[in-house]
């Protein structure tokens, strides 16, 4: 039996990272990328208005008061996508649309609001009513990237904020790190499919569901196999149906039952890295490579509880599924917080309490859930954390600190 550290670096050093493919930029969005990227233009690309208004040349010593130089002829209109860019000269205005480049020699716009047009003959002046100056509503170009900087890192999770600045760069595809397909494998005659009919000697697989909706929030895809009966034949079957996978995960018959095969069926197509952790829940979690099609497919093996199950796929599980993306931060939050309520261990094992976090005038608070035996999906409705009491710790009493694990944090303030 080994410690839950020494189990996690097991798996964490023998998880490859897939290698990456190349997406268009919808289909990469919250992949982890695996390539540099570095900006192809300046953004803007040239100096452009960011209001409709009036590009004009702003004479030295301006004076919106001075009715002798506060008038300018409007000589021009200038649009986004326009290819041609009028000259304004000194004492001209041209009317400018938000986005449109500046014409050469314009120093500055002044929006439409500021500006009183004025119809004379033939001609039209615009007055402005408001004092500018030099630079005003002008978008510099490369004021927000300049070629050649860096916009995405390996390892960087693409946002849609992203998204849009490669899109600016005219980047339509990017190579990032694929999403591991994960094969998921219930074990036992007594469980049914969601939706069948209960017998009086049945229950309904409910692991196979919680690992695969773990499995596609941590951007894996899952794929649930199916349930093996307690007999090798079946196991096996189900194995077969599992070697183009990623990785796979296998619920129950791991224990040393009468019907537990599934080590022994494992020990003989691959190699086992560890059976047996020092942990509450979740004691009898095995960890393996098995043959696939030409390479080595990671196996975990867990307990039926589905408690432990849950329990198990936090710690160790989905940290690995996070590195096969490419994921530099794969493991939960740490911290600490403190304990409302005393728990009581009694297992002299590492144990790992489910908690409700809740900040507190700024303070993190620890509640425990009453019942902590690795049969109760309840104790995971209310829960966002786990708390680590350590090995041979009886009590861990009120007002104590204690490590957390938070896996959920959507209600921490």
């Amino acid at each position: 039996m080994i410690n839950p550290e020494e189990a996690k670096q097991i798996i964490l050093e023998s998880t490859e990272m897939l290698e990456s493919v190349e997406l268009n930029l919808i289909e990469s969005t919250s992949r982890i990328a695996s390539e540099n990227i570095l900006t192809k233009l300046d953004l803007p690309i040239w100096n452009n208005s960011s209001m409709d208004g009036f590009a004009f040349i702003l004479p030295e010593n301006f004076d919106i008061n001075d009715e002798s130089i506060n008038k300018f002829i409007i000589s021009g209109n200038l649009f986004p996508g326009d290819e041609y860019l009028p000259i304004v000269n000194k004492g001209e205005a041209i009317k400018i649309m938000t986005g449109a480049p500046m014409p050469p020699k314009a120093n500055c716009v002044v929006p439409i609001e500021n500006a009183k047009i004025i119809k004379n003959d033939d001609s039209e002046f615009v007055i402005f009513t408001k004092q500018p100056k030099i630079s005003d509503y002008i978008r510099l170009k490369g004021s927000d990237f300049k070629k050649g900087e860096n916009i995405i890192t390996v390892g960087q999770k693409i946002r849609p904020y992203d998204i849009a600045k490669l899109a600016a760069n005219g980047i339509n595809k990017i190579k990032v790190f694929p999403q591991p397909k994960i094969s998921i494998i219930a074990s036992g005659n007594e469980l049914i499919n969601p939706g069948e009919t209960l017998s009086a000697s049945s229950i309904y697989d409910s692991n196979s569901y919680s690992i695969a909706s773990m499995v596609r929030e941590a951007g894996g895809i899952p794929d649930i196999i199916g349930i093996a009966k307690d007999e090798i034949s079946s196991i096996e079957s189900n194995l077969r149906n599992a070697i183009d996978s990623d990785a796979i995960i296998c619920s129950a018959g791991v224990s040393v039952g009468d019907k537990d095969f599934i080590k022994e069926v494992v020990s003989e197509q691959g190699k086992i890295n560890f059976w047996s952790v020092n942990i509450q829940p979740g004691k009898p979690f095995l960890y393996s490579h098995i043959q696939g099609r030409g390479k080595e497919i990671p196996f975990f093996g867990l307990p039926g509880n589905p408690v432990s199950v849950m329990v198990l796929m936090i710690k160790f599980v989905i940290p690995a599924i996070r590195k096969m993306q490419g994921d530099e931060s794969v493991y939960p939050k740490q911290t600490k917080a403190i304990l409302a309520e005393q728990i009581v261990n009694n297992s002299k094992r590492n144990m790992f309490a489910r908690v409700k976090i809740e900040n507190i005038n700024g303070e993190l608070i620890a509640k425990p859930f009453n019942n902590h035996d690795s049969h109760i999906i309840s104790s995971f409705s209310e829960s966002n954390a786990l708390a680590n009491i350590p090995e041979n710790c009886k009590i861990l009493k009120a007002g104590a600190e204690v490590d957390v694990e938070i896996f959920d944090n959507s209600n921490i303030l």
